[in-house]
């Protein structure tokens, strides 16, 4: 059964009159495959010469990319900066337009330093449409984040995931970050990562995720 994206959710209401290509086809899928497009200097040098980045495909027999994203950032600061670097990220459709971007600067992870407020992420439709932010809360351990509208308080979703540190918990178990609407706390999505029990992606070899919509 195709998801649809709830009213409440729609990030461009108001905004356009519809969403672009890509993520339109993206709002009508129960289920989508994330895959970060490795490069083999990355798996030996932990540094990449291109900028990191990921697409976006369908699931089952045919799967078509529908969306690719790409990071803007520094060598080996994804290495050794890890969540605390600043982030610059680009979303094109098929047809290489720009549908999306979303920028933090460098901030404290896991909110455990001083910073003068929670970190947080913006979300932007070019050319100068503010979507919303995604904001970490303070924690030490399991972090934590709500999805905030533009001039809204109210978090329209949050999400957590099962282990403390992504890269530690590879070893140990699959990754599962969970996605509730804080109104209800109903589970509304689910992704997840088989790092534990796919060899290839402990030696970062691929790096998946696979997003379920209930």
């Amino acid at each position: 059964m195709a998801y649809t994206v709830p009213e409440t959710h729609q990030p461009c209401k108001g905004d356009r009159k519809e969403l672009p290509n890509g993520l339109r086809e993206l709002a009508t899928l129960s289920e989508v495959l994330v895959s970060r497009n490795v490069n083999v200097c990355e798996v030996f040098l932990c540094c990449t010469p291109r900028q990191a980045s990921f697409s976006i495909y369908t699931t089952g027999t045919d799967q078509d990319e529908i969306l690719s994203i790409k990071e803007s950032g520094m060598c080996v600061f994804r290495e050794c900066i890890g969540a605390a670097r600043n982030l610059n990220l680009r979303m094109s459709n098929s047809d290489d337009e720009n549908v999306a971007t979303f920028y933090r600067t460098m901030t404290c992870s896991r909110g455990c330093c001083y910073s003068p407020g929670p970190p947080s992420m913006a979300v932007n439709s070019p050319p100068h449409i503010r979507l919303g932010k995604i904001e970490e809360r303070v924690t030490c351990c399991n972090p934590i984040f709500d999805v905030l509208p533009h001039k809204e308080n109210e978090p329209t979703l949050t999400y957590t995931t099962n282990c403390c540190y992504m890269k530690t918990c590879n070893w140990c178990t699959d990754v599962e970050i969970q996605v509730y609407d804080p109104a209800t706390d109903n589970l509304v999505a689910k992704i997840i990562k088989n790092s534990k029990s796919d060899r290839a992606e402990l030696f970062n070899l691929k790096n998946d995720f696979l997003v379920e919509c209930k």
